[in-house]
């Protein structure tokens, strides 16, 4: 009776320093030079990043236990990466992996059915589709340098 109390008090104790110093991200518009200003992709980009923040990275980063897929995915990822020792910085990385894997369905979606995406690459504002999503990646990734607490 005794061990189970102390580690479920140390499994408590654990979470909850896990949970101080939490650095919310933020989704804004990213700067662009005029031929690579395709606002269609910025603000899907822009409200994805927004509801992924509030559905998946802030809930694993404060260590509250998966309620949904996303968070599963995430919560897994980190788990198989650094056991129950990550950070903060652990989700941002990580997050970065996922997030852009539907970042990067959606933009391809949209070479296909946007015509101001498609005329973008017509233009030669990228050379391909890879390098548009590497661009816009490199663009709109989660701050992986958050000091830690």
């Amino acid at each position: 009776m005794k061990i189970s109390l102390i580690a479920t008090l140390s499994i408590a104790t654990a979470l909850l320093a896990g949970c101080s110093g939490i650095k919310t991200p933020t989704a804004e518009l990213a700067s662009h030079d005029s031929d690579r200003n395709i606002p269609a992709i910025d603000n899907m980009i822009v409200e994805m990043k927004q509801a992924y923040i509030e559905k998946c990275y802030l809930p694993v980063a404060k260590r509250i236990p998966p309620e949904n897929a996303c968070q599963t995915e995430l919560f897994q990822t980190l788990e198989r990466r650094y056991n129950m020792n990550y950070n903060q910085n652990h989700v941002a990385m990580a997050s970065n992996d996922l997030f852009f894997k539907d970042i990067d369905t959606e933009i391809r979606k949209m070479m296909r059915t946007d015509p101001e995406v498609r005329e973008a690459l017509r233009n030669g504002a990228f050379r391909n589709s890879e390098e548009m999503v590497s661009y816009y990646k490199e663009k709109y990734k989660f701050d992986t340098q958050l000091e830690q607490f």
